[in-house]
């Protein structure tokens, strides 16, 4: 029997591993991998984002909506971005902020920022047990039991920290979801967030790899606005991905269309379609790649050296209309091997946002991306990671 048992080695279960720990309670974490932290290692294609600038207001606004916002604030509140900051760099690891607001280790290795949260555990008296498969968990009269495929673990508290179901290959394949509904907790349906966007009848596949800093993007549904941004867009062989893309995927269904500004207005007045220029060449001046100019003029089957001066008032409009407010249908988001998150999980309102405790079951707690937080891009996911790990410090 041990005081607190925690089901995931990743970045929210060494962080409650660390925080009971410290409360002078036996702690055990079992891992169904090889080795802790496996998606942590891959995040930020092995860089890891860990967190992001901004107040404690800007922060909480990257969590989709104010409710999930107002959940995420005590954990934030007690380990904000600076305390995150701190952590690491009084155990060796300084973080580097970008012009951006994105925030990695100085030395662009996640293998850094795991090596000390394992290492912080290993002090603080914790044990972690790898290749350990839980099968199945339920509520024991003195506390909780855990089968796996290695024998029977028992404790008077148990810690869910299993993750979401993005890239199933590193073992995060839903076992959390499955654990909580045992245990009478209700589970927001699941799907993939934070992936790129498929889209139907994509004419721009030979433009993969092209991208846009800074431009506009709308969300149409049924032709009402939905949602609107602005970040950088990349075109991929099958529709489109950055990380206003990625934002944005929370929020889009199948229908969905993404009017990308491509190119602003200010760049494209009428006056430009006069002179001896082609169009090719008139239309360089927005700026826009010249491989996906000339793919949108074959898409609007306009030649390319037609001469400006001789288009009429329509194709005018036609082109500067595609430009500035390109529509894209969407067919679906990436799938569970795409996404960088998971949308849904454990039910908040089941949940105390204070100390990450669950309130139909004594002694249960969950952290991280097994519950229904999703965080944009930019770092909100694995702070929240950590952050709700952390909380459980004062318990």
């Amino acid at each position: 029997m041990t005081d607190v048992l925690i089901i995931g080695a990743g970045p929210a279960g060494l962080a409650a591993g660390i925080a009971w720990a410290k409360t002078n309670r036996s702690v055990c974490i079992l891992e169904r991998n090889s080795t802790a932290g496996k998606k942590l290692l891959l995040s930020g294609s092995g860089q890891c984002n860990v967190t992001h600038r901004g107040t404690a207001e800007e922060f909480l606004q990257h969590y989709g909506s104010s409710a999930k916002g107002n959940f995420v604030k005590p954990c934030y509140l007690a380990f904000d971005n600076a305390a995150l900051k701190q952590f690491f760099a009084e155990r060796g690891v300084p973080l580097l902020e970008r012009e951006d607001g994105k925030v990695f280790p100085k030395s662009l290795k996640a293998e850094d920022l795991l090596n000390v949260l394992l290492k912080e555990f290993k002090k603080s008296g914790g044990t972690l047990q790898t290749e350990t498969l839980v099968r199945h968990v339920r509520k024991t009269p003195d506390g909780f039991e855990a089968e796996t495929d290695g024998g029977r673990f028992r404790s008077q508290k148990l810690v869910i920290a299993a993750g979401g179901q993005s890239y199933p290959a590193t073992g995060s394949q839903g076992d959390g979801f499955r654990f909580a509904a045992a245990l009478g907790h209700r589970i927001v349906p699941p799907k993939p967030a934070l992936s790129p966007v498929i889209v139907q009848n994509y004419p721009f596949g030979n433009c993969a790899g092209i991208s846009l800093s800074g431009v506009p993007v709308h969300l149409f549904r049924s032709g009402s606005p939905v949602k609107k941004s602005c970040g950088d867009v990349l075109f991929t062989h099958r529709g489109l991905s950055g990380p206003v893309i990625l934002d944005m995927s929370r929020s889009i269904e199948p229908g969905d269309i993404l009017s990308v500004q491509m190119a602003s207005p200010d760049k494209l007045p009428e006056t430009l379609f006069t002179g001896r220029k082609t169009l090719k060449n008139v239309l360089l001046c927005s700026g826009l790649p010249e491989k996906l100019l000339l793919q949108l003029l074959d898409i609007l089957r306009i030649p390319p050296e037609w001469p400006a001066a001789e288009t009429n008032r329509a194709i005018r409009r036609k082109i500067i209309q595609h430009l500035t407010a390109f529509p894209f249908a969407a067919a679906r988001t990436g799938d569970w091997n795409q996404a960088m998150a998971t949308s849904g999980g454990v039910a908040l309102g089941e949940v105390h946002r204070q100390t990450m405790a669950s309130r139909l079951v004594s002694g249960l707690y969950f952290c991280g991306e097994v519950l229904d937080v999703d965080g944009g891009t930019g770092g909100y996911n694995i702070h929240f990671a950590l952050s709700s790990g952390m909380i459980h410090r004062s318990r």
